[in-house]
């Protein structure tokens, strides 16, 4: 995502399309013990018997537990010596997505700077996931686009076709979030990929900017599809906060095949149609819930993770909470339960 703290929100509630709740109200986040505050974009892995979790700053904060509750412990940064690229004297590391192909982990992440399109995605990889093990690549080489932001990508394996190649997806603001498959997990094709497509996209306007669909994260579950996102503005603070309704929510479009097309519970085409269905917005004292990943348990449950805010504690960036709930997907759709 772009931690637009500053930034007004891009779209009034009556401008923003989006599909009924699935459900009417939400339960209130698993709980949570240990460190569970200062987190954006959360992306979590399992290794044995011990959770990791990554979140954005800090040059990548790693912190473990023995269950998603917790207790969550820090164990410090991803990059120690912070990236080797360079766009900005201001920027700073964002939206890790850490998966594992094969014995080797890797580590996509974001660099860039409040509301700014000149950003890049960068790659570390690591046999161990601890901090001190990973060995920073550097640029994949995503050649910038004025379509697309080269922020919060995420990767995808599919497991039914594992010798296939992986599917990157990445963007933010512009055109939304554009998919690519990855013939090369360190570097893009010198003279661009064939196969890179939008897969979300929302034109609903007000002024000069798109409303935000950001985040996106791929997920397979039985015969279908799923491309979670988040959308709305992130991390406005008081006394700029959106119209209710225009905040950070998180949504999700599906498809029969990867490379989709996308589209929502009533029909609706995620990129020419402004698709999307909510699966969990504010509600209580949970505000602005995204920067989201899904992940399957052995036992077969579906968890679906992300930051929010609590009013009742603050706004600001280190107040941020990690929070986690399962999900519902008999019906063919999420729902958060």
């Amino acid at each position: 995502m772009i931690p637009n703290i500053f930034i007004p929100a891009l779209c009034a509630l009556t401008a923003c399309s989006a599909s009924p709740l699935l459900n009417s109200t939400y339960p209130n986040p698993e709980p949570c013990t240990g460190n569970c505050t200062w987190i954006h974009d959360p992306s979590i892995i399992r290794k044995d018997s011990t959770y990791y979790r990554f979140s954005t700053s800090g040059n990548i904060a790693i912190a473990t537990a023995p269950s998603l509750t917790g207790p969550w412990a820090y164990q410090g940064p991803l990059l120690e010596n912070g990236t080797s690229i360079t766009i900005n004297p201001n920027q700073d590391i964002w939206a890790p997505d850490v998966s594992r192909i094969g014995t080797t982990y890797y580590a996509y992440y974001s660099v860039s700077t409040f509301g700014s399109q000149t950003s890049d995605i960068g790659l570390a990889t690591s046999a161990s996931l601890d901090p001190g093990s990973w060995t920073d690549h550097g640029s994949i080489h995503i050649p910038p686009s004025p379509s697309y932001n080269l922020i919060d990508p995420n990767l995808f394996q599919d497991p039914t076709t594992p010798d296939a190649d992986p599917w990157l997806v990445f963007g933010s603001y512009w055109d939304g979030v554009f998919q690519t498959p990855l013939t090369n997990l360190t570097s893009f094709p010198v003279g661009g990929s064939p196969g890179l497509h939008n897969v979300l996209r929302n034109s609903t306007t007000t002024g000069a900017a798109p409303f935000v669909v950001e985040g996106a994260f791929q997920f397979r579950y039985q015969n279908s599809y799923y491309l979670f996102f988040s959308a709305g503005a992130c991390c406005n603070m008081p006394p700029d906060l959106p119209a209710p309704g225009a905040e950070y929510h998180i949504m999700v479009c599906r498809a029969s095949a990867i490379t989709g097309p996308y589209v929502d519970d009533q029909g609706r085409d995620c990129v020419g149609q402004n698709g999307g269905t909510k699966v969990l917005a504010s509600h209580g004292d949970v505000y602005a819930p995204g920067g989201q990943g899904v992940l399957e348990e052995d036992d077969g449950r579906v968890v679906l993770y992300y930051h929010y805010v609590k009013p009742s504690v603050g706004y600001a960036a280190d107040q941020f909470f990690f929070g986690f709930n399962y999900l519902d997907l008999s019906s063919g759709w999420p729902v958060v339960v």
